[in-house]
């Protein structure tokens, strides 16, 4: 199953999704609903949904949309976490989220998954728990099943991965006394602020990945510069990796 993040982020970004989902090169995306979203491409979603598209929500405390709303640099949020001193205002950010989430589209996420995995983050991972589900929604574990699944992760994510497995071995605990799925295998780990590594790793991920593998991968539009910043220059080569590898 091949999973788009970061939707919403920008809407060229956004469009270069909608057309891969609208050729069946992947299987769903997951959707910031901070950002700015055209109108027109919540119905796109809204239609490809109908379709089999799986439409999740992308969770997030990183990304600062416009000011209103609280957000931190991911290792400012991850010492909150770890010290437990995350603020109030915090804590109730994934449940607004889901709201809006719903308001927006008139159905709740398919799935929920977490922007730089702040939901797998000490604390947030209760939080993501209580969220509101239907039969059949699950929660992203980014963590691949097996040891060599995770050696080639981490050789290809570099030594973040390590700390991100971490905390997704303690949260899929979490996730599952509470009830929840979630995925049985993971693979996606890939550094975006290099197109060379990303051009190198990418399609030994593609490659290696089992029937049952959940891949997380970050398509859009080079020219969209509201894309995290340093990120964009990867995007054409992770499409035409997916494009080549899944015709």
């Amino acid at each position: 199953m091949l999973i788009a993040d970061d939707f919403g982020l920008g809407r060229d970004h956004d469009r270069v999704i909608l057309d891969l989902l609208e050729r069946g090169k992947i299987d769903g995306t997951s959707v910031m609903v901070d950002g700015d979203i055209d109108p027109l491409d919540i119905e796109r979603l809204r239609q490809l949904r109908e379709r089999g598209a799986a439409i999740g929500l992308h969770l997030n405390l990183t990304h600062d949309f416009s000011g209103r709303h609280f957000h931190r640099p991911v290792g400012d949020l991850l010492r909150l976490c770890l010290t437990g001193r995350l603020p109030q205002q915090a804590q109730g950010a994934f449940h607004r989220q889901a709201e809006t989430f719903h308001a927006t589209f008139g159905f709740l996420p398919d799935y929920y998954d977490g922007h730089q995995h702040c939901h797998c983050f000490p604390g947030l991972d209760r939080i993501a728990a209580t969220l509101p589900r239907e039969d059949r929604v699950w929660m992203r574990v980014p963590l691949p099943r097996t040891w060599a699944g995770r050696m080639l992760n981490m050789r290809a994510g570099g030594p973040k991965t390590v700390l991100v497995m971490i905390l997704a071995h303690l949260a899929a605990r979490t996730f599952r006394r509470a009830g929840w799925e979630t995925n049985s295998d993971f693979s996606g780990f890939l550094p975006l602020d290099r197109p060379d590594a990303v051009a190198r790793w990418l399609p030994r991920l593609l490659s290696a990945r089992a029937a049952d593998t959940l891949m997380m991968v970050h398509p859009g539009s080079a020219d969209d510069r509201s894309q995290c910043p340093g990120h964009a220059p990867q995007s054409r080569v992770v499409e035409a990796e997916i494009l080549s590898l899944q015709a």
